[in-house]
């Protein structure tokens, strides 16, 4: 059976003591070092959210990989305009705590994946495109680009959380267009994550979903792959069963 545990430790990034969930398989061999999945809650969730949600022990158990699942509140893993760097956080901090207690895993960014669904796959792209020299390979499930985002500045709460989160005006030139970043890449010529990208048919955003899937199909510098699964939508059941379709896809456990 896997280890389930809480890590706690202080974040000098965010300035407070934060949580994160490391799953372990059973048993690990001496000087062997783990595949490990990053894998990011959505925007009501948590560091709790998969383990409630999904049979992720038995996939770490099964696969012999560790995953990690950290805590950032309502944030999409990214450095807020009026806030906190949570992107800093997770993307080179909590990686630089996990990797120090852990020498049992894998530093290799062919090693490391990260995923997440809503708020949290955009995060996962958002991270690995900021990060691919630690992230090999994304997971994004129910993700469109927030720079695709409808909105107005017309005072309500809903307005007043975007511009706290990003800032005003239109983001697509901006680090937190997801576009932007994936040319930015082109254009240094860097290495590129390879993107496993999935939505329901019947997801409220599937029309920023598939922006974005245009984008990637059009760009050859990325090894982009995309799933979509018919009457289904923004729900557990569809994050469920794309879980274990990356994890089929990355080989990280068997079909």
């Amino acid at each position: 059976m896997a280890t389930v545990m809480n890590v706690n430790h202080f974040s000098i990034y965010l300035k407070r003591n934060m949580e994160c969930t490391v799953i372990l398989p059973s048993d690990i061999k001496n000087d062997e070092k783990l595949p490990v999945l990053w894998l990011y809650h959505g925007g009501s969730g948590d560091n709790t959210a998969w383990l409630y949600h999904s049979p992720i022990t038995e996939y770490v158990d099964d696969g012999r990989f560790a995953a990690v699942l950290p805590n950032v509140q309502n944030s999409c893993f990214v450095n807020m305009n009026i806030g906190d760097k949570y992107e800093s956080y997770v993307g080179k901090e909590l990686f630089n705590i996990i990797m120090n207690m852990f020498p049992c895993f894998s530093d290799k960014r062919e090693n490391n994946y990260v995923s997440g669904f809503s708020n949290g796959g955009y995060g996962c792209l958002h991270i690995a495109l900021r990060y691919p020299e630690k992230y090999g390979t994304v997971g994004a499930f129910s993700a469109g680009d927030k720079a695709d985002s409808e909105f107005l500045n017309d005072g309500s709460e809903k307005s007043m959380r975007r511009i706290e989160l990003y800032g005003d005006g239109d983001l697509h030139k901006t680090e937190y267009g997801i576009t932007y970043q994936a040319d930015r890449l082109i254009e240094q010529k860097s290495v590129k994550p390879e993107i496993y990208h999935a939505c329901g048919e019947l997801d409220p955003w599937i029309d920023m979903n598939h922006i974005l899937r245009d984008y990637f199909m059009s760009h050859i510098e990325y090894n982009y792959v995309y799933d979509e699964i018919e009457q289904i939508g923004h729900e557990w059941k569809f994050w469920r069963e794309e879980l274990k379709r990356f994890l089929v896809f990355t080989g990280l456990i068997n079909n």
